[in-house]
């Protein structure tokens, strides 16, 4: 398999990048909920670093993952979908883009103006320069809590298209982000 993406398909780097990424945000579900119903302890705290740890991962993966885009398009659409799929999923893409940089930064931003030291992997503290600013922490907290429904709601329209494309347009849309197909 070719690194890069060529007009057939997306090449292994923007693969890999996809699955990673697609991954960690179902890590980060995964413990957002379970650190929720912690009692307050060690416990929660190392599960709240952990989150913000790999928020960062996703945060670094993402910028790489835009860098490669710029410099790989993506293949181009089927010839044969609508102008207005077309759009929809230009649109949907855009979206994802931003989610991913929103996300991460919300979390960053709103760790950084709570009281708490933000950890990374248990390796480092990532500097302060904020300090505890409470209305930015509030703030963030809801930027970050409805950005989390917007992702749910952006995946599921984006795995409902690409199983649309694979089940009932029968073309390969979906195939092209599989590693493994040609």
């Amino acid at each position: 398999m070719k690194l890069a993406n060529n007009h057939e398909r997306y090449g292994a780097v923007a693969q890999l990048l996809h699955w990673v990424i697609a991954v960690l945000f179902a890590v980060q579900y995964a413990l957002a909920w379970y650190m929720k119903s912690l009692p307050d302890g060690p416990h929660k705290i190392e599960m709240f670093n952990l989150h913000k740890s790999f928020g960062l991962v996703v945060l670094l993966l993402a910028v790489l993952r835009l860098g490669w885009r710029l410099f790989n398009p993506p293949p181009p659409f089927p010839e044969e979908m609508a102008a207005w799929e077309k759009a929809a999923a230009w649109a949907s893409h855009v979206l994802l883009y931003l989610v991913l940089f929103v996300q991460p930064v919300s979390g960053l931003v709103m760790a950084l103006a709570s009281s708490f030291p933000t950890t990374v992997f248990g390796l480092f503290n990532l500097p302060d320069p904020i300090g505890t600013v409470k209305w930015l922490q509030d703030v963030m907290l809801g930027v970050h809590w409805y950005g989390s429904w917007l992702v749910l709601a952006l995946v599921a329209v984006h795995s409902a298209a690409a199983l649309r494309h694979h089940y009932w347009l029968r073309d390969d849309v979906l195939k092209r982000m599989l590693p493994g197909y040609r």
